[in-house]
């Protein structure tokens, strides 16, 4: 089983008061569950700044949250993070205004 820490932030005492003000002692596993939901989200945006930073490669990301690299992808596409061309500037336009490799017909 993958071990993931999560850091005391300010988000996971308000978690706490805000679960203890509505009662909801009872649910301990849902409440277990949301703090570990964003300790693995904490984790991943740490880890994905390193990653678009060119400091880590995608396998030791995928690698220091428990994932295998296939698992990652889906996770980084479902949030809407891109994991190719980070930071390379986007295709120039060309004189016609048209992107290198596009064909127009007419």
């Amino acid at each position: 089983m993958p071990k993931i820490v999560v850091p005391v932030k300010e988000a996971i005492p308000r978690a706490a008061e805000r679960r203890k003000a509505a009662g909801g002692s009872e649910d301990v596993i849902q409440f277990l569950v949301e703090l570990i939901d964003l300790g693995f989200e904490h984790c991943l945006q740490q880890l994905y700044r390193q990653f678009e930073s060119g400091e880590i490669s995608l396998g030791y990301f995928a690698k220091e949250l428990g994932l295998c690299v296939r698992d990652l992808y889906a996770a980084l596409e479902q949030r809407g993070l891109p994991t190719a061309n980070i930071g390379a500037p986007p295709p120039a336009a060309d004189s016609t205004g048209e992107e290198p490799g596009t064909a127009r017909l007419r």
